[in-house]
């Protein structure tokens, strides 16, 4: 029994790893173009830089 939830411990913890790498994979990085309603996505810093009238911001530290 002992080995069972041990076992299913270890799928926990791979199963959140995995699901945090996908997560973070998804984000633009620093430098990348973005929209600022986030339609182009989300920046990893969660701070697009767009001017009114400019096609595309950046992402920038926030």
């Amino acid at each position: 029994m002992r080995a069972i939830t041990t076992i299913l411990a270890l799928f926990l913890i791979v199963s959140m790893f995995c699901v945090a790498v996908q997560v973070a994979a998804d984000c633009i990085p620093l430098g990348g173009k973005c929209q600022k309603d986030g339609s182009a996505g989300t920046c990893c810093s969660n701070f697009c830089y767009q001017q009114a009238g400019w096609k595309d911001g950046d992402c920038r530290p926030s």
